[in-house]
């Protein structure tokens, strides 16, 4: 174990009542995102909760609105994913998603990475703090070394609080908090901004599908205070653009889509893995899909502040 790693942890209290209350946001750390320019390129890395804005564009809109500038968003989420790629290693080991997660940041070259893990690491409470920190921090030396981005440690968001309906949640804001200091922690030791979703969010009603996997209306009401925890700030204007401005939001899930197809192909084992020598061929085809981001996000630059004429 590491002299950081044991410093970490010897800063994690046990999990108990008192971890459910939000202590005040830590401010050393200045926003990452006013610094940045048009045309950088921001990664979304993270699960479920960053990942199914793919399909309704509502974070992504909110942040288009509120930092005011013409930044290019790649969504990296990966539903159920950990700090450890497990998912993203498809029926492999955590190694190949590791590996696969490094060849997408040294692709895409981002300026900024907005980092939203734990979500899926709390349901083993304090047992698990430790590998999951552990993990974090690999993680972290893999984006500095393929990439020198800013980062950003978000801590999950706050989860459905009807435990009548879903009751496996009744103990769960504890771990969450548990887990979301365990964050802001290590984003201290690294001198990472941290965006303490988990306070911005605990006083929006949601209604999720299964008590944790949030809906459309639950992404919209939830925007807001994503930019909260990022320490942004929306005026009237933005505001009304981030939510009034349906074409700029069907603009970004247009993009999006682009972009997963251009990241995760249907059939990538025939185009990419170990049956290429079959339709390997074909893989000439996927970068294809850049020129025609690229010209949505043209359109999402224009329409930007549209709605703010």
């Amino acid at each position: 174990m590491t002299l950081r790693l044991s410093a970490l942890l010897l800063l994690l209290a046990p999990p108990s009542a008192a971890l459910a209350v939000d202590p005040a946001p830590a401010a050393s750390v200045a926003s990452a995102l006013p610094s940045l320019q048009d045309g950088d390129m921001v990664v979304l890395l993270g699960d479920t909760f960053l990942e199914r804005d793919y399909n309704y564009g509502h974070l992504e809109t909110a942040l288009t609105a509120a930092t005011g500038k013409n930044l290019r968003y790649r969504n990296l989420g990966w539903s159920g994913d950990t700090p450890r790629c497990e998912s993203r290693s498809y029926f492999g080991p955590p190694k190949e998603g590791v590996e696969r997660l490094q060849k997408h940041l040294a692709e895409i070259k981002p300026k900024l990475v907005i980092a939203c893990y734990g979500a899926v690491d709390a349901f083993k409470g304090e047992a698990g703090i430790k590998d999951f920190i552990a993990s974090y921090e690999s993680l972290l030396d893999l984006i500095k070394s393929t990439t020198g981005a800013t980062v950003i440690l978000a801590s999950p968001p706050s989860v459905s609080k009807d435990t009548a309906r879903w009751p496996s949640l009744e103990r769960h804001a504890a771990k969450q908090a548990l887990y979301r200091d365990a964050i802001r922690t290590l984003a201290s030791s690294r001198s990472h901004q941290f965006a303490d979703l988990l306070a911005a969010t605990k006083d929006v009603a949601v209604t999720t599908a299964d008590g944790v996997t949030f809906t459309e209306s639950d992404y919209r009401a939830l925007a807001p205070a994503f930019i909260k925890s990022l320490g942004l700030t929306m005026d009237e204007a933005s505001a009304s653009a981030a939510q009034n401005n349906p074409a700029l939001t069907k603009a970004i899930v247009e993009k999006n889509r682009l972009f997963f197809h251009r990241w995760r192909p249907q059939n990538e084992i025939y185009l990419f893995g170990s049956r290429k020598h079959e339709q390997g061929n074909n893989g000439v085809e996927i970068p294809q899909f850049d020129p025609l981001i690229a010209a949505k996000e043209k359109d999402i630059a224009a329409l930007r502040t549209a709605g703010k004429q």
